[in-house]
């Protein structure tokens, strides 16, 4: 599912990634599988599709809001494991083994999620004192060029037809 802070966040993986070769061996290799006749093509787009939650995603290095955005999605913490199986036995114990970690698990996941609200709380402050920074910054610009403009105005020329 979409969600509200995708465009303003950012799939690229920061820096360079080691073993290049490697990789593009492993890339020529799925290349040539998914060519094949019978590759299971449909499948394959599910678990893709599915895989796509587990994406890295970081916001732009100059994007302090949407590094914000993107901290306090992830600030959200559920702490209710999947309990669905087909045999009802499984089940059965799944919920028996969240029923039993659940206290534990809650109260961490209580504070992981203060600690994030805590952080966004901290980085909204200062995404507003950075923004407010810049624009003072081009105030101040603005203002040095026009004085620049009128000292360069008020400069005698000097004529040199007299010499």
């Amino acid at each position: 599912p979409a969600l509200a802070s995708d465009s303003m966040v950012s799939d690229r993986v920061p820096g360079p990634l080691p073993y290049a070769d490697e990789r593009a061996e492993i890339n020529d290799a799925a290349r040539a599988a998914t060519a094949r006749p019978g590759f299971p093509s449909a499948y394959m787009a599910q678990v893709n599709a599915a895989g796509e939650r587990f994406t890295l995603r970081t916001a732009d290095t100059d994007d302090v809001r949407a590094a914000l955005a993107l901290l306090e999605e992830q600030t959200d913490i559920n702490v209710s494991a999947p309990v669905e199986s087909r045999n009802r036995g499984i089940s059965a114990v799944k919920l028996m083994v969240r029923k039993s970690v659940f206290f534990t698990t809650n109260h961490l996941a209580e504070q992981m999620r203060a600690l994030g609200w805590a952080t966004v709380s901290v980085g909204e402050a200062a995404a507003e004192r950075i923004e407010q920074l810049e624009a003072r910054v081009i105030e101040l610009e603005t203002r040095l060029g026009a004085l620049d403009r009128d000292a360069l105005r008020d400069i005698p020329t000097r004529d040199t037809s007299e010499s």
